[in-house]
């Protein structure tokens, strides 16, 4: 685009983006290769877009909306569905989800149009539900968090997932192997050393109160000495009294 965009829409697959800027450009780009495929020009700048579950492309712009057929797979030369609305400014359009209906915001207010083919007429429950109750939306959120994928399978190619590797099976046994080794040595380093008890319970004073039961020659000795300095601080503290006194 040479001008600053003002909407932008990405599919339900995640493999194309549509954008739209000031310059009157419709762009269709494919996010895989990053690279533009078709290219559309509108009267005035499309102010929203966007995308159906079954792929067809909304646009609005000024007190226009068009729609799209296929717009994915080649250019197409005409809309497929022209709507007029005189007097309004289309601000915002969106595809109700499992239903043949375009919801659009415009400056008096709101209004719908019906799409033919827009929404997913036969949905997966399993994968999206769309009159699952509380609990079931519940349940379903947790299962697809305990099912997530690790970040290491997610890829700007779509088909990565379930190609077969074709190296031999040796190598595969290598190569796994060589990753219990790596995931082995990670484990280790982050291995957290135990931490060491503070406080009564502390190794140290486990240690100092079964010795305070110990008597030996060298406790008892201590113990004499430490009675002899106390006895001798006590005199002096007496003979300072009586040396005051006096």
């Amino acid at each position: 685009h040479r001008a600053p965009l003002t909407s932008a829409a990405v599919s339900q697959d995640g493999v194309h983006m549509v954008t739209a800027g000031l310059d009157g450009r419709v762009k269709i780009w494919d996010l895989r290769t990053y690279k533009e495929l078709y290219n559309y020009y509108t009267v005035r700048p499309a102010a929203a877009i966007s995308i159906s579950q079954q792929g067809q492309l909304a646009l609005g712009f000024g007190s226009h909306v068009n729609v799209w057929k296929e717009a994915f797979v080649k250019k197409q030369k005409d809309p497929y569905v022209v709507h007029e609305m005189p007097g309004h400014t289309v601000q915002r359009l969106q595809f109700c989800p499992y239903e043949d209906v375009l919801g659009i915001s415009s400056s008096k207010g709101y209004s719908s149009i019906v799409i033919p083919g827009a929404g997913e007429a036969n949905f997966d429950t399993f994968a999206a539900n769309p009159f699952a109750t509380k609990k079931q939306a519940r349940e379903t959120l947790v299962n697809q968090l305990l099912e997530k994928i690790p970040a290491d399978m997610i890829s700007i190619d779509s088909d990565l997932v379930g190609k077969i590797d074709d190296a031999p099976r040796a190598v595969q046994f290598a190569e796994k192997v060589e990753e219990q080794k790596e995931r082995e040595k990670e484990q280790r380093r982050n291995k957290k050393e135990k931490k060491k008890a503070r406080g009564r319970n502390s190794s140290t004073k486990r240690w100092r109160r079964k010795r305070s039961n110990v008597m030996d020659e060298r406790t008892a000795n201590r113990r004499n000495k430490i009675a002899k300095i106390h006895k001798e601080r006590a005199l002096k503290r007496e003979q300072e009294k009586r040396t005051k006194s006096g």
